[in-house]
């Protein structure tokens, strides 16, 4: 029975996990902690037998302490892991931007809900900060030889709904997230500005961030771009997808600054658009 476990649901019970660890760690690739009442100890065990986990999900845990995920981006553990999943978690801001600029490797990221997550921001300079290697602007040459050697991150899909304390997104070319087709920023409501420049990016949800008022994209191959509930007006979302070549679905119901009478500039503006979702009546 052990020899086919996939996948390990902890529910607080330290015993159960060491068991599982010893006897099935070749086996396991999913490990889920439902549980307000993990230890630390316990994150050391799966770090340390856990080596072929692909899927990591913390839940709500309450006791996942700002040290707890060093081994993840301090000492290559989990080498297999591509998804991890934090919704809800109380990690600090400085926590989470390392460990996003470190585990290049990760697919899938959830940090739905994490209220110490502060402004996205992949293009400061300073080294490690914002969840990237950057650059300072003060060494031409050495950040030329810097930035030729950041690796390419994998990153897929990331999950920030509801991250009430986000601001600002800044993600550019620099921040190498060539692979990332997902991105879901709904229901952050401080979110006052987003800066991508994502080539590969196909989806975006910017839906009831209504404190939106500045939208910048270097998307080419956006399809969908929901920014419904919005407080951004007309002109910003106009200058924004004029980038966004293969764009086919706009959703701006419910933005008090877009009338539906405006259609006809937006569809001018991006020739690619097949579907615009606006409020039957102009505001």
């Amino acid at each position: 029975m052990f020899q086919e476990a996939k996948r390990v649901v902890l529910h607080g019970a330290f015993d159960g996990l060491n068991s599982k660890c010893y006897h099935v760690h070749d086996h396991i690739f999913t490990i889920e902690a439902k549980s307000n009442h993990l230890q630390p100890l316990v994150f050391h065990h799966v770090f340390v037998n856990l080596w072929v986990v692909k899927v990591l999900k913390l839940q709500a845990c309450k006791y996942l302490t700002d040290s707890s995920l060093e081994p993840l981006y301090k000492r290559g553990a989990l080498p297999a892991l591509q998804e991890l999943d934090l919704s809800y978690a109380t990690l600090c801001q400085s926590a989470i931007e390392e460990l996003l600029s470190c585990c290049t490797h990760l697919t899938h990221v959830n940090l739905t809900g994490c209220a110490n997550m502060h402004d996205l921001n992949w293009g400061c300079s300073r080294g490690h900060i914002a969840g990237v290697n950057v650059l300072s602007i003060t060494s031409s040459y050495e950040n030329v030889h810097e930035l030729s050697e950041q690796p390419t991150r994998l990153l897929q899909n990331l999950n920030c709904v509801g991250c009430l304390n986000i601001r600002k997104v800044f993600i550019p070319l620099t921040a190498h997230c060539s692979c990332l087709l997902f991105l879901n920023l709904s229901l952050s409501t401080n979110l006052k500005e987003v800066d991508v420049a994502c080539l590969n990016l196909s989806w975006l949800n910017l839906s009831n961030c209504y404190s939106l008022e500045v939208l910048k994209l270097d998307c080419t191959r956006l399809t969908s771009l929901f920014l419904q509930s919005c407080n951004i007006d007309e002109e910003a979302v106009e200058t924004a997808i004029s980038k966004c070549t293969m764009l086919e679905t706009l959703d701006v119901r419910f933005c008090p600054k877009i009338s539906s009478m405006s259609m006809g500039r937006l569809r001018a503006a991006c020739p690619s658009l097949k579907r615009i979702f606006s409020s039957l009546s102009a505001s």
